[in-house]
C-alpha cells in the first residue's frame, strides 16, 4: 500500500461571521494528515467542527491562513474542479432536487466524471426496489439513499466524505451501503472520511477514529487502541470526587473512563465504592471526551 499522505492539511483556520461586529472561530491553527486506503471515523459532538471541516476540503468553506494539500499537491479555487473529479461526497437525501429522476441524476454526474464504474452502478440498480425514472420527491429517504451511494461510489473516488450520510435509513439500506463502501476500498485503496453519531455501527468499519472536540483534535485511535488504553468502571452511584487514573464520565451510565486502571483500582478500593469493570465501546470513549 502506499504509505504516502493522501490528504494533508497544515495550519488551517476557520471562522464564519455571527454579525458585523463578531465570529466565530472553529479552526485554528488545525492540521492533519490521513493515509491512503483507509476509513476514518470523524466524531465530535454538533458544533465540533466536523461539517465544517469536510466543507473546507471540498471547497466550499473559505479558510485563511491554512493550506489543504491532495497527494501532495495544493488545492486552490482554481484548480479544484480537477482534484474533486477524484473526491466525492453524499448530501442530505434531503438536499436532492425534488423534481429531478433519479436516472437523470445519473446521467448528470455520470457525464461529469472521468472514471464511471458501470458495473457498480448496475449492481446498486439491480439491489434496489423503485423505478430510477420516478421523480426524487417520489422516493423515499432510503431510495434516494441508493441513489445517492452510487453518485458517492461510481465515480471511483480516491477521497470519499460523507456527513452523517445513512442516519435516516433503514438498517438494510445501511448494510447494503457499507459492503459496497467495504469493497470499493478494499479494490482501490479509496481513503474514506464518515462523520457520524451513529458510533457503535461503524465501530467495525473504521481503522481510526478522529475525535474533534471546539474545533480541535483531542485524540486519534484505532478501536484496539482505544480497547487496551482505557477501562470502564461502572458504579451504582458515581464518586463525588475525581478518582485517580480517570479521564471522563458516562453520567448515563454511572460510569467512568481510566487510562490507568491500576490506579483507579487502588483508589476505589482505598475509597470503599464498589464497582465492576469492562471493556469500553467506542460510544464510551467519546461519551468521555467530547
Amino acid at each position: 500500500m502506499n504509505t504516502q499522505a493522501i490528504l494533508e492539511i497544515d495550519g488551517l483556520s476557520q471562522a464564519y461571521s455571527r454579525n458585523l461586529f463578531r465570529k466565530t472561530q472553529v479552526f485554528n491553527d488545525f492540521s492533519l494528515s490521513l493515509e491512503p486506503g483507509k476509513i476514518y471515523a470523524l466524531l465530535g459532538r454538533n458544533g465540533a467542527g466536523k461539517t465544517t471541516l469536510l466543507n473546507c476540503i471540498l471547497g466550499l468553506l473559505a479558510y485563511k491562513p491554512g493550506e489543504i494539500r491532495f497527494k501532495g499537491e495544493t488545492m486552490r479555487p482554481g484548480n479544484l474542479h480537477r482534484f474533486l473529479q477524484k473526491i466525492t461526497s453524499v448530501p442530505s437525501p434531503t438536499e436532492m432536487f425534488p423534481t429531478v429522476s433519479a436516472n437523470q441524476y445519473m446521467d448528470f454526474f455520470r457525464k461529469n466524471y472521468d472514471n464511471w464504474d458501470k458495473e457498480l452502478e448496475a449492481r446498486i440498480r439491480n439491489m434496489s426496489d423503485f423505478d430510477w425514472t420516478r421523480q426524487i420527491k417520489a422516493l423515499s429517504t432510503g431510495q434516494r439513499m441508493q441513489v445517492l451511494q452510487a453518485l458517492a461510489l461510481c465515480p471511483e473516488p480516491e477521497l470519499l466524505l460523507l456527513d452523517e450520510p445513512l442516519g435516516v435509513t433503514d438498517p438494510v439500506v445501511r448494510k447494503y451501503f457499507y459492503k459496497n463502501l467495504l469493497s470499493v476500498v478494499a479494490e482501490r485503496e479509496t481513503t474514506v472520511i464518515i462523520a457520524t453519531h451513529l458510533i457503535n455501527e461503524i465501530a467495525n468499519l473504521f481503522d481510526e477514529a478522529l475525535f474533534l472536540k471546539n474545533g480541535c483534535l483531542i485524540m486519534r485511535k484505532g478501536m484496539a487502541e482505544m480497547q487496551s488504553d482505557y477501562q470502564k468502571f461502572i458504579f451504582d452511584k458515581l464518586p463525588d470526587v475525581k478518582i485517580e487514573g480517570e479521564v471522563g464520565r458516562m453520567i448515563g451510565d454511572a460510569a467512568l473512563l481510566s487510562e490507568n486502571p491500576e490506579k483507579t483500582e487502588m483508589d476505589l478500593q482505598t475509597r470503599g465504592l464498589k464497582f465492576k469493570q469492562e471493556t469500553p465501546s467506542i460510544e464510551d470513549v467519546f461519551e468521555s471526551f467530547a
